[in-house]
């Protein structure tokens, strides 16, 4: 599996969702009115998959999605339960906004979005903003992800925002990135020793004007420098809290039979480790790694019993139960 696949198949099923935000707007097809209600949650992990997601992430690029949004669809004043939609995944609240706002605006232009900031649940709208909301707010929002992404990928960001401000803070112990859309520029508080000297400019062309100044150049250097340090602690850290897990697991089996729940936890770990480190399990520590392989091979092969550090694995399959 990949890791789009661990997430749908293995880790999502064991989320906890946090609901941070809904955005409520109308929108008319075929002369009837249709009450449109989008919630950003936040995903809350398991501390392995929240070290496995930073892992991904740094060494590939892209982690699992920290929010989700959920879509709920009813007709206006009707009767008939709303009828759920796909979720849509992003990696920050700003990532979510610029969805919901794609997904309104594509069918309506410019809509009115009421938004509550503190979802209680679904269609409790009692303390909300109301903002218009068209193309262009996509496109505002579209440009100031791409230029949050000069100091990393999302997931090892501090990003926030609405619709008029996103703020972007690098890791380490640099200060956000503000950028306001409302009058599309950006504020970067460039720090020397104890002073910071902001560096504003317009977001449009914004690796232009950021690389003709000292203070911006020095910003992101320090940005990307933060950024490397703790990437290199995210795949360190996955590989000591994989090696733990597999060592643990192996003393909870205790010479039992690798079936049942078992086998399905199993599983899980298994297409969790080969998800972050591939098939071959390369960076472990060679006990866990051959521990680790050998459960991969009974679940994939079948076969003969395998004695391993005083633990005898046996995997029961259907079509031998069947006999």
């Amino acid at each position: 599996m990949n890791a789009s696949s661990v997430f749908k198949s293995i880790v999502e099923p064991s989320l906890e969702r946090i609901p941070v935000l809904e955005a409520l707007h109308i929108e008319g097809h075929h002369g009837r009115e249709y009450v449109v209600n989008q919630t950003i949650n936040r995903n809350v992990f398991t501390e392995f998959d929240r070290k496995l997601s930073r892992h991904l992430a740094a060494t590939r690029g892209s982690g699992f999605p920290l929010f989700t949004v959920s879509v709920q669809v009813s007709e206006r004043g009707g009767a008939a339960a709303p009828r759920q939609l796909a979720v849509a995944h992003y990696a920050s609240v700003p990532h979510a906004l610029k969805g919901i706002a794609e997904r309104a605006t594509a069918h309506c232009g410019r809509i009115s979005l009421k938004i509550q900031h503190s979802a209680a649940g679904a269609g409790d709208m009692a303390a909300h903003v109301t903002r218009e909301v068209g193309p262009e707010t996509v496109d505002a929002m579209a440009v100031a992800l791409r230029v949050a992404r000069h100091l990393g990928e999302a997931e090892f960001l501090d990003m926030s925002g609405d619709f008029d401000i996103v703020l972007a803070g690098p890791p380490g112990k640099l200060r956000p990135m503000v950028m306001h859309l409302a009058n599309g520029s950006v504020s970067m508080p460039c720090q020397t020793g104890d002073t910071i000297t902001p560096f504003e400019c317009p977001i449009h062309g914004f690796a232009e004007h950021a690389g003709g100044n000292l203070h911006a150049q020095g910003y992101l250097a320090s940005a990307r420098h933060a950024l490397v340090a703790v990437k290199e602690a995210a795949v360190t850290e996955f590989r000591a809290a994989a090696e733990a897990r597999i060592l643990d697991f192996d003393r909870a089996l205790a010479g039992r039979p690798l079936d049942g729940h078992r086998l399905d936890a199993a599983v899980s770990l298994v297409e969790r480790l080969k998800a972050g480190l591939g098939s071959t399990l390369a960076g472990l520590a060679e006990d866990a790694m051959i521990t680790a392989l050998d459960w991969s091979a009974e679940i994939s092969g079948g076969g003969s019993d395998r004695v391993r550090g005083g633990s005898q694995l046996v995997v029961a399959h259907p079509a031998a139960a069947a006999m």
